[in-house]
């Protein structure tokens, strides 16, 4: 959704509802994923601290970061019978994702929601 805010909005006015979308960024005018997920394992890690220290430093804004915790277990089951693309997207990277995440820890100050968004 191009067009659709980036950072936490209001959806509905009057009610005290919040939305926090994941982080992306704009380059050449289209949003880019850089939270976490597939894309986190995709990006090199270089790339992904550069996004959220973009994020941070020159729009202002608190970084929003996921993972699914599957995609920190590099020796689960194998599924059999998937396409090039679905075994793509489910297991690259899985052996670097744990050590990314600790640099990605390291390298950044991390809070909980509620701390930084709704206080």
């Amino acid at each position: 959704m191009p067009e659709a805010s980036r950072f936490m909005f209001e959806p509905i006015a009057g009610q005290d509802f919040k939305e926090i979308p994941i982080t992306t960024l704009t380059l050449g005018g289209k949003n880019w994923p850089c939270g976490g997920g597939g894309f986190f394992r995709f990006y090199p890690y270089a790339l992904s601290r550069w996004a959220f220290q973009r994020v941070n430093d020159k729009e202002q804004q608190s970084g929003i970061f996921y993972f699914h915790p599957w995609e920190i277990d590099p020796e689960q089951p194998r599924q059999q019978g998937l396409s090039l693309k679905a075994k793509t997207r489910h297991y690259l990277n899985l052996n670097r994702m744990e050590g990314r995440i600790k640099q990605l820890l390291t390298d950044f100050q991390w809070d909980t929601m509620e701390n930084v968004f709704l206080k």
